[in-house]
This record gives structure tokens, sequence and C-alpha cells, in this order.
């Protein structure tokens, strides 16, 4: 059997694997080799980080990691070659009326619209959840309670349209005598702050992801407030702004709840903007955190944890 046929076999059981939930063959057989008895660990955890993980009752099994490339789904909104007033996003949308009260011919008096990616927001949670269920399906196969230091890396592929790789890897921990757990936690924290948090009385819970995407059309009235020699608000864009946060948030909090988590900590916002066709922009704003809960009323005795630097 030729090499070229054996690796497009191994490609076509490795996409009917993650059509079942499961975890393709390079990432079994992985997974398969830290499983034997004697197996060396790997882990990106500093010698700090890994001292505090030991020191919080944890021992590393292993680097986990899992990936998802996502087409995004066209979606037509308020302005676009077909022209306005088409509502076909299902999301949020706000009006900016032309302020010299008529629609002229051409595209010197329009109105101004923002409105809600719903689609580009369905994608990239699509896209978390399908790499979040291979790092976790990675940890479970390791009998890992959890991961932690997880790394969250999101890009748009360059020559590929409209396609989004999000990316978790993270290291696989393991209480020594503990419970199996049916999902294990997942904690963006680093090793320090993870150990601090389990002595604090806290339990990580899952990773928690709020999204919010706005499109801004400007209409007549916002491109001649940015063309003015004066200081001024220009609303359209600062609402825009404004809604996408409040979007990102509202739903970083609906995820917090959803998972019966007491809050949220290590929160970061990642705020950026794209430019889109017909002179529009997509604001976009993505919270991320890890949702925790409380196990002990009162922080836990810690006895001083002694690190030297080695250089």
């Amino acid at each position: 059997m030729s090499d070229q046929h054996t690796a497009q076999q191994r490609q076509q059981e490795s996409i009917a694997s993650l059509e079942r939930g499961q975890l393709p063959l390079a990432a079994r057989e992985r997974i398969d080799e830290l499983r034997q008895a004697g197996a060396a660990w790997t882990t990106d955890l500093s010698v700090a980080e890994l001292s505090a993980v030991r020191h919080a009752g944890f021992e590393p099994v292993g680097m986990v990691m899992g990936s998802s490339v996502y087409r995004i789904a066209a979606q037509w909104g308020y302005a676009n070659v077909f022209g306005t007033g088409m509502n076909m996003t299902g999301g949020a949308l706000q009006m900016y009326q032309c302020p010299h009260g008529f629609y002229g011919a051409g595209n010197e008096h329009r109105p101004g619209f923002n409105w809600e990616h719903t689609m580009y927001e369905a994608g990239v949670v699509g896209a978390r959840d399908a790499a979040l269920a291979r790092i976790t399906e990675e940890a479970r196969d390791l009998d890992a309670h959890g991961v932690v230091g997880v790394r969250l890396l999101r890009r748009h592929l360059e020559g590929v349209g409209s396609a989004l790789e999000f990316t978790v890897i993270g290291t696989a921990v393991r209480r020594s005598g503990g419970p199996r757990l049916d999902r294990p936690f997942m904690s963006h924290l680093d090793g320090l702050a993870f150990s601090k948090l389990v002595h604090g009385g806290y339990v990580p819970v899952s990773l928690v992801v709020g999204i919010g995407a706005i499109e801004i059309d400007p209409g007549c009235g916002t491109e001649w407030l940015l063309r003015s020699w004066s200081n001024v608000r220009i609303d359209q864009f600062s609402d825009g702004i404004e809604a996408a946060r409040l979007l990102g948030i509202s739903r970083l909090e609906a995820e917090i709840a959803s998972v019966d988590a007491d809050g949220a900590v290590g929160v970061e916002i990642d705020f950026t903007s794209h430019e889109v066709s017909h002179g529009a922009t997509l604001v976009e704003l993505v919270s991320i955190g890890t949702a925790v809960r409380r196990y002990a009323k009162d922080p836990l005795d810690e006895a001083p944890l002694p690190i030297m630097r080695l250089r």
C-alpha cells in the first residue's frame, strides 16, 4: 500500500472520527502514548507555575489542545447591494435618520444603520465549542481533572475567505486520589493564579466566552461629522461600540449562570474593528474568563511556597 493511499485512508478515518464527536487519529495516538506507563509528560507551565500547581495538590499529565476552523456564513444586513430596508439580521438594530429630512438619489442623502452580525457571532461560538470539546476529550482520555493555563488563539485565515480558526492549548492536571470527572474543568489562569484560587476556597468550573459584533453602516449625517473640523461626538460609532460591549458582557454573564458558577475571574477583553464592504465597519468585542465556584467558606491554611530563581 502506497504512502499516499495510507495518508488518504488516515485522513478519511480522522474525518469519520470527528463526525462521531471523537478525536482524529493523530490526537488519539498521542493520547495513547501519554497513557503508557512511564510516559514523559510535557507542559508549557514555567517552573514557578509547576511548583504552584503541585502545591495545590495537582500533577501535570500532559499538554492537550483542541482546534477548529469555521467558515463564517454571509449575512445581508441593511446597507448592501440590494439597497436599504432589509431586516434580515434577527439581532440588535438601530437606525440613524438622514438629517436633511429626505433621501436623495445615489448615496448623498441616506440613513445609517447599526446592526448585529448574529451569524458571525454564532460562527465564533461554534468554533469555540468545537475546539473546547476536543481539548476536553483529550483531557478526559488522560483521566485528568482539569486543564490549567489554557491559551486561546483566534485568527482569520489569510487567503481563505471568511474562515476563522479557534485553537485552545493547555496543561492537563490530575489530583491524586480524586474521583473521575465526566467533564474536566477548564481555566485560562496561569499556574500561580490557579494555586491561589484553590487555596482561596474556589475551584474553576469552565472557560466562558461572550461575544458581540455590530456592523456600522454610516449614514450621510455620520459622514458629515467625520469630516467636521470641530470636536464632536459621533453618535453612530459611539453607539455601535457600546452595543458590542454590552452584548459581549451580557453573554459572558449568561454563560457564567449556565454553568452554575458564582462568578468569573481573570476576565480579558479583546476589542477589534474590521473594515467591510461599502465603507462599513464591523466592531467586535470578545470577553473571556474562568468561571469559578466557591467550595470553602474561608480560605485554606496555606504554608509559604518557597520559590528560588535559578538564574
